[in-house]
């Protein structure tokens, strides 16, 4: 092994072909990886509620937000990250006027702070090891566990925490010799000034200070410093890192159009930077049952990160390094970095998506490996091929692991659906889109903020004034899933009766404006008086009218309900997709109430009017559409009629905004 005393800059660029070869082969790897699974559209979140669908909802839940905020000088949710919007707006601003799409120049900041981190990771280890293709497969490796990989091509602000980690750590670990003049003193310095950084950043880096303590703490009370001065010195430079909390009221004060929260006023300020909305996130285990559910997880999330093999290699690795091997000092500071993240996921295992809050553990992982097998080639040169070689297949077999994991994630499409689904929105007035704050909301806002592709359109979250819009002449209009999140105030499909509508609106009716979106209206709409009932059906349930569109991929049914008095009965509604004949187990919309299972049929007032769109597929040898109303009772099954449509009369339609 090469003492760090022996390498310099002149060694560093010295002809050495076969050193170069293997970094430029690990480089493009990893640059072929990232380019092949980078996210390039708007995020979305997965609609599906299977337990791998929910862990894909923590990776990308908040990421169609940044993506937004990174575009248009926006703010994030708590804690706020305001140097990490700052650089993102400023990195994503020549990518944009060069045509590139916003949702990936957002992702390729993210990309970019991987590149700091495991070009810095590389070059610590070079400078420890004096091994450079040990450096190169060691960072490939890094870069190939899942959760690095994945944020680093998601705009997602968890590359910035882990590259400032890596930051703290070169210059905590980086060796005197090449330090120049850099006194114990002048590394505490540097270190309060990243270190107010990062915390300002993600408050998960203070964590890493034990580590660093462990780093300069003896050469630094060797030296004996002017401890008071040295101390208001650190304080000073540590805060400044906390001076770009000023952009948030900035953006507040000039009324940004993405602006999370309430900045603008001290308290509103404070819950940002304290990050206390997520205050209920934040317990301990209720008892040692939960603490052992904690553990089992922090194992699951680690052995997806590096595979059992390489886990239990990990593991060995680690005693090893902080035993016995060359680098061991290095390997206990590295190793107490991450036992602050470590023990917190443990303890805390729902304040933060765990998956990021592990990546310091990840990487003490990999670096006590690297460690361990410097410390074998210095016992047994012949290890100097194998041991990268080793890693690096280590490395290629992550790859082929977490790859379709990764693409599945950024490939993810829901984001691009809701917009897609604009299209369809009346436009025959003022319309006003409400969404609980979230990845929709997010999406419709892209497309609204950001590209400015449905400009026209006024979308807005649950904490707006709804009856204010009203009011000024807007139509709201919703998708069905937010009556997920605040069900209606009846007993429905979604759930039981909620009263958050009654706080936001006076009253709330509910009628189809278009397939997939709810209107919200305070007040039924009645028929006229004298006009035709329409066919009576049950319960004096009429149906006043129904038609069939259609477009390349999807049929339409459209059916507009009557009631002649207040209906005492709440039948269900079939809508079949069959041939000529009706079939067993059709394609088939059925639907427990109308308007998306949202609006009983005993809700409707006398007169009232309420449409209903169903989608159905289209498909080859399908020729009709029935539909009806039924009822499963104790006494038996109850068919209340059925109404065909031949599909040949569809109507063709373009969604097309004016």
């Amino acid at each position: 092994m090469r003492s760090p005393r022996s390498l310099s800059v002149a060694y560093l660029f010295r002809p050495a072909p076969a050193r170069w070869i293997v970094c430029g082969l690990a480089a493009l790897a990893l640059a072929g990886l990232y380019a092949a699974t980078l996210q390039t559209h708007i995020s979305g979140s997965f609609g599906e509620t299977s337990a791998r669908n929910i862990l894909y909802n923590e990776y990308i839940k908040d990421v169609a937000e940044i993506q937004v905020a990174l575009n248009i000088w926006g703010t994030i949710h708590h804690t706020g990250y305001p140097l990490f919007a700052i650089l993102g707006n400023l990195f994503t601003l020549p990518l944009r006027a060069l045509g590139v799409e916003p949702a990936a120049a957002a992702s390729l900041y993210a990309a970019a702070w991987g590149a700091v981190l495991l070009g810095g990771f590389a070059l610590l280890v070079w400078r420890l090891t004096g091994r450079a293709t040990l450096a190169a497969v060691s960072a490939a490796l890094l870069g190939t566990a899942r959760s690095i990989w994945l944020h680093h091509v998601i705009a997602e602000v968890y590359s910035m925490s882990l590259a400032i980690t890596v930051l703290l750590l070169l210059v905590a670990l980086w060796p005197a010799p090449w330090a120049g003049a850099w006194s114990a003193r002048r590394r505490l310095l540097w270190l309060a000034l990243l270190g107010g950084i990062g915390v300002a950043h993600h408050r998960a880096v203070a964590f890493v200070a034990p580590g660093l303590f462990l780093a300069i703490g003896p050469a630094l009370w060797r030296e004996r410093p002017p401890w008071r001065r040295t101390a208001l010195q650190a304080v000073g430079l540590a805060a400044l890192g906390f001076l770009p909390y000023l952009y948030l009221p900035l953006r507040a004060r000039q009324d940004g159009s993405w602006v999370y929260g309430e900045p603008g006023t001290l308290r509103g300020l404070w819950v940002e930077f304290s990050g206390k909305e997520a205050d209920r996130l934040v317990k301990l285990p209720a008892d040692v049952s939960g603490l052992a559910d904690n553990l089992a997880s922090v194992w699951r999330i680690l052995l997806h990160e590096l595979s059992l093999p390489g886990l239990l290699i990990g593991l060995a690795c680690l005693l090893l390094a902080i035993t016995v091997a060359p680098q061991r000092r290095a390997a206990r500071v590295v190793a107490l970095s991450a036992a602050g993240p470590t023990l917190f996921a443990v303890f805390f295992h729902t304040a933060v998506l765990p998956q990021a809050v592990l990546m310091p553990t990840t990487l003490a992982l990999v670096f006590a490996v690297v460690v361990a097998a410097d410390g074998l080639i210095a016992r047994r040169p012949r290890a100097a091929v194998l041991a990268p070689l080793a890693l690096a297949l280590w490395a290629a077999g992550l790859a082929g692991w977490h790859f379709g994991t990764i693409r599945d994630l950024t490939g993810e499409r829901s984001g691009l659906e809701v917009i897609a689904r604009l299209e369809r929105l009346p436009r025959d007035g003022k319309p006003a889109l409400l969404f609980p704050w979230g990845p929709r909301y997010a999406a419709a806002s892209y497309a609204r903020l950001v590209t400015g592709e449905y400009a026209d359109l006024r979308v807005v979250d649950h904490k707006a004034d709804y009856r204010a819009l009203l009011a000024e002449g807007y139509q709201l209009y919703s998708e069905p899933e937010t009556f997920y999140t605040h069900p209606p105030p009846w007993p429905s499909a979604y759930g039981a009766p909620s009263d958050w509508w009654p706080e936001h609106l006076d009253a709330l009716s509910l009628t189809s404006a278009a397939p997939g979106y709810a209107r919200l209206l305070t007040a039924p709409d009645l028929a006229a008086p004298g006009e035709s009932p329409g066919e009576p059906l049950v319960y004096g349930i009429t149906r006043r009218a129904a038609w069939l569109t259609c477009d390349a991929a999807h049929l339409y049914l459209h059916v507009i309900w009557s009631a002649e008095r207040q209906p005492e009965g709440d039948p269900s509604i079939f809508v079949h997709l069959t041939g000529d004949a009706p079939a067993p187990n059709p394609p088939d919309a059925d639907a427990r109430h109308p308007v998306y299972g949202l609006y009983p049929f005993a809700q409707m007032a006398p007169r009232q009017l309420v449409r209903d769109d169903f989608t159905l597929p289209r498909l080859p040898d399908m020729t009709q559409v029935r539909f009806g109303l039924y009822e499963q009772t104790d006494a038996g099954f109850s068919n209340y009629g059925e109404t065909v449509l031949p599909i040949s009369g569809c109507q063709p339609v373009a969604w097309a905004r004016p």
